[in-house]
């Protein structure tokens, strides 16, 4: 394949450049590049690394009615995400056994973007996670969907001591967990990452170890309490959103957020109506910035760091989020002039609703590739 005129984010700026991708891995970047086969025209068109989401929740297996991994990787393509990472808490069978992860690497074959997955860590699967050898580990320091809340302090200091230095660990904590997550990593000495930061302060708990980093969801940046009203199940989500003030503070903090992660978090209405934690959001994240960056409100080099590069950096993907001779042939084509409105009822995700309902966006992803082959085209 062959991606002509494009505005290509290559060595941290963007210029006009052709991307050759054969056999799945990009084999040139330039001008006036020739080949015989797919020419895809992107004159007019932004290209990023492929997208890259950290933290998705797919439901598979166990409530597909709200997920699964054709849906869900179908919603990830039309977002413009090529890899997404799946995480560990499904109802009724967590991926805390290496029988779980391989069911699900085999149920993912389906999907039509690139499915990883974190591993659930408990208070005692210590062997299950040196037999299946993941990838990454998710840790859970606070309440949320499932029963995975690590209350041993001494399980998770054992767990960021054995689990490989290399590989990344996930935590999700709120409030002063936050702050015990990083001291834990700082004493075993490796890195750690903080996800779906709500406020600045948990930002101030990871900035107080060099190993850290932190992702930020995009509804913690644009929307906040009183978008809603008062007992609106639609509200709910975990870590809660915001006062105003609080999200104006966390916008002055954008060079301190190392990357964007979803937390694609899809319920139907009804189980919202249950009380069900989280919002779907991989169809409206990537354009939800792009038309941030129409307003003035942040640069494309932003966007391209922490929706690509940067996560590839955090996950120890030497090849991924970035476009350069022998890195993985995934393409993101944004149109930034692209305007249109979010209506549920028109997205890809079973979940079929949108806290951004009726939102008017500029900019969104047309065409996404991944290794090689267009996964998702607008047109």
């Amino acid at each position: 394949m062959l991606i002509k005129n494009a505005i290509a984010y290559v060595d941290g700026k963007f210029a006009q450049n052709d991307i050759l991708i054969e056999n799945g891995k990009i084999t040139g970047v330039g001008r006036a590049l020739d080949a015989r086969g797919e020419i895809v025209d992107a004159r007019g068109l932004i290209a990023l690394p492929g997208l890259i989401d950290m933290h998705v929740h797919l439901r598979e297996p166990g409530e597909t009615w709200k997920e699964d991994f054709k849906s869900g990787g179908d919603a990830a393509v039309a977002g413009g995400y090529a890899l997404v990472y799946d995480m560990p808490n499904n109802i009724p069978k967590p991926t805390i056994t290496r029988e779980a992860l391989d069911e699900k690497r085999k149920l993912a074959l389906k999907s039509r973007c690139e499915v990883r997955f974190h591993f659930g860590a408990t208070e005692n699967n210590f062997e299950e996670v040196r037999d299946a050898k993941p990838e990454s580990l998710k840790m859970y320091l606070g309440m949320t969907t499932g029963n995975m809340l690590m209350k041993d302090e001494k399980s998770v200091e054992r767990h960021m001591k054995e689990f490989p230095k290399a590989k990344q660990i996930f935590v999700h904590a709120e409030g002063d967990e936050a702050g015990k997550a990083i001291g834990l990593a700082k004493k075993a000495g490796r890195k750690v990452h903080l996800t779906h930061v709500p406020n600045e302060s948990v930002l101030d708990a990871v900035k107080g170890w060099k190993l850290a980093t932190a992702d930020v969801a995009p509804h913690h940046l644009f929307l906040c309490k009183s978008d809603f009203d008062e007992g609106d199940c639609r509200a709910l989500v975990k870590p809660g959103l915001e006062t105003i003030k609080s999200v104006s503070d966390l916008w002055k903090r954008l060079d301190g957020i190392d990357a964007i992660a979803t937390d694609h978090a899809p319920h139907i209405l009804e189980d919202k109506k249950k009380g069900a934690f989280g919002f779907p959001g991989l169809e409206t994240a990537l354009p939800l910035f792009l038309d941030a960056y129409s307003r003035g409100l942040m640069d494309l080099e932003w966007i391209a760091k922490r929706f690509s590069e940067n996560p590839a950096r955090i996950m120890g993907l030497r090849d991924y989020g970035r476009i350069e001779k022998g890195c993985v042939g995934s393409i993101t084509l944004v149109d930034l002039k692209r305007e249109w409105t979010v209506h549920g009822n028109e997205l890809c995700t079973k979940a079929k609703w949108s806290p951004f309902e009726g939102k008017q966006l500029r900019g969104r992803a047309v065409k996404t590739i991944v290794k090689g082959e267009v996964a998702f085209s607008l047109d």
